[in-house]
């Protein structure tokens, strides 16, 4: 699986806007490709500048090339002159197999919850 990372500085009095434009357009546009595993979007301000970024997780670098066309190294879509955003930078990321998350298993006859974890070898 590949993890892409698009990191945006936010142009200044246009987080309204932005938003507005991943949750009406840009999601929508990626989220019908069937290679597209999850997204996730998170923001965050510095005074009186915002960032954010868009985390999508593909199947394999096939997938992202149809969704995002030859060159996904660019922004999709996000790019400064759409007068969103200053700056923009894609990142790509092979993911890592990580074990099953622990599960929580209630106990015998009580309400406490114990958690079931695979022992940690070395």
């Amino acid at each position: 699986m590949i993890v892409r990372v698009l990191s945006v500085r936010i142009a200044q009095g246009r987080g309204a806007e932005f938003h507005a434009f991943i949750r009406e357009r840009g999601l929508p546009r990626i989220q019908v490709h069937p290679g597209l595993v999850s997204v996730h979007v998170g923001r965050r301000t510095e005074g009186h500048d915002e960032f954010a970024i868009v985390v999508t997780v593909w199947t394999d670098w096939h997938a992202i090339t149809d969704a995002l066309g030859p060159d996904p190294s660019q922004p999709y879509l996000l790019t400064p002159e759409t007068g969103l955003v200053e700056t923009a930078t894609v990142e790509h990321f092979e993911a890592i197999d990580l074990p099953p998350k622990p599960q929580l298993e209630p106990e015998a006859g009580g309400r406490e919850v114990r958690l079931v974890a695979p022992p940690i070898t070395t």
